[in-house]
């Protein structure tokens, strides 16, 4: 079989209609999921509103910007299955769904579709820039997981999902540095520190309230003052939403980026002498290599 993904294009309404008809059946009869949800929202027979609404151009409402691809079989000009990429994660998406959703139509699984098709999504998350790309799949999902971790997924955690269900998180570099954050990534903080691994945001997405208690108590100790777990609660420096007291007004790095206009410290012309911004480059090296410092801060060699 020669697998590609290819936009959706009015020369393929027959086969959407093939594969819609034959998808749709398995779902009433066998009860099966409806990934990826943006292939079944419309109605294909009005083909061209279909087309028009596929995506998701603009956030809002909980969605972020997409792109939906089909998997065709070229040999038999035959459409297989279909993958929704979402351009960037929010905290609805960073818990349960991730960059990529996708199926395979019923008569096309156990066939090794479904790897393929997942090899395919990682090179478009490529162009877009994606590093590290999150897809998500129900625990009972062995079809779905095995797919996952033959593109190289690491399984983080799992947790229970609003069905009662297990969910599995992976995780897949496919950056050409396997430790850099690419700046444009929401998650990386002004000072270079990656936010996606902080455990106050943690606590946050998930709801734990046993990580918050243990982050307070921690950074009581670290800080000589008592912060309560009420006051960990935080979306990540760059995220719009819910932020610390102390990123969200007293920390001197972020209030200082925000000033100057600054995607990150390491678009600043003074981030290698910046006397605030020492302390962090000097103890990390991860935020010294996510902001382009190759090494440590002048400031430190002062002192």
């Amino acid at each position: 079989m020669g697998l590609k993904l290819i936009k959706l294009t009015k020369a393929y309404e027959k086969q959407l209609g093939e594969m819609i008809d034959e998808w749709k059946a398995d779902q009433e009869k066998n009860h099966t999921n409806r990934s990826p949800g943006s292939i079944f929202k419309n109605d294909y027979h009005d083909f061209d509103y279909y087309l028009a609404h596929l995506g998701t151009k603009e956030p809002g409402n909980g969605k972020v910007p997409d792109s939906v691809f089909f998997l065709l079989d070229e040999e038999r000009d035959r459409l297989l299955g279909a993958v929704n990429i979402r351009h960037y994660l929010n905290d609805s998406l960073y818990r349960e769904g991730g960059h990529i959703g996708g199926g395979i139509r019923p008569s096309e699984r156990r066939k090794g579709c479904a790897t393929e098709m997942i090899r395919l999504a990682l090179d478009e998350c490529r162009k877009l820039g994606i590093e590290r790309v999150l897809i998500t799949c129900e625990k009972d999902n062995v079809g779905s997981a095995k797919s996952i971790m033959n593109n190289g997924g690491i399984l983080e955690n799992e947790f229970v999902n609003e069905e009662g269900k297990i969910e599995q998180r992976y995780w897949i570099r496919i950056g050409a540095d396997p430790h850099a954050i690419d700046p444009k990534n929401h998650y990386l903080a002004y000072c270079g520190l990656d936010c996606e691994t902080c455990e106050a945001r943690l606590a946050t997405v998930h709801n734990d309230d046993a990580l918050r208690k243990k982050v307070a108590e921690k950074w009581s100790a670290l800080n000589g003052i008592e912060i309560t777990p009420e006051m960990i609660n935080c979306s990540g420096c760059r995220i719009d939403g819910v932020k610390t007291v102390y990123c969200d007004s007293l920390c001197p790095i972020r209030q200082c980026a925000l000033g100057k206009q600054v995607e990150t410290c390491g678009a600043c012309a003074e981030k290698t002498t910046c006397e605030t911004l020492a302390p962090v480059l000097n103890n990390s090296e991860d935020a010294r290599r996510n902001l382009g410092v190759s090494q440590r801060t002048e400031t430190e060699e002062r002192i």
